[in-house]
């Protein structure tokens, strides 16, 4: 592979890393994942992210409490925008033992590490990426071409990637 080629496949993980962390935040704007827990790791933090769509159950105030869901409420706008604005990114999906899974999300921001991308085997993550977006997530597609409209990072710029 030359140095050209490796540039447009590096493009093309960045811009699928890019849209994944626009999908989490049109997730959590919608409802559909929410803050489960917020962990702690050497010089850093990060929050989990999960809900009924992940097989987890949804975060809620204790007893409906209605201040401590709106709490909720407010820190999953601020994770959405901080996302939306590639201060903070996916940085894992984790599976637990009952069958969900989670999303972890940490950044710079956080004292967590900015994720470069590599190359394990491009074309196959592109098309699992595209198939279980598709397959297995509830996304209104106005929704998603509105974030990417409004995205300053430049992600309708690749010719590499298209709206799912």
């Amino acid at each position: 592979m030359n140095e050209k080629q490796l540039q447009q496949n590096l493009e093309i993980v960045s811009t699928i890393h890019r849209k994944i962390n626009i999908i989490t935040a049109s997730l959590i704007i919608t409802g559909q994942i929410t803050i489960l827990r917020m962990y702690i790791e050497p010089g850093g933090f990060g929050f989990t992210l999960g809900g009924p769509l992940t097989g987890r159950i949804r975060l809620e105030g204790k007893h409906g409490n209605e201040a401590l869901s709106l709490i909720l409420d407010i820190v999953d706008i601020i994770l959405a925008i901080l996302l939306l604005i590639d201060e903070i990114e996916v940085n894992g999906v984790f599976l637990s033992s009952g069958g969900g899974f989670s999303f972890n999300v940490t950044g710079p921001i956080f004292g967590g590490p900015k994720i470069d991308p590599t190359l394990p085997d491009i074309s196959k993550v592109k098309e699992t990426f595209h198939w279980i977006v598709s397959e297995h997530f509830n996304i209104n597609p106005e929704l998603i071409k509105q974030l990417q409209r409004n995205d300053i990072y430049g992600i309708n710029r690749s010719p590499h990637f298209q709206t799912i």
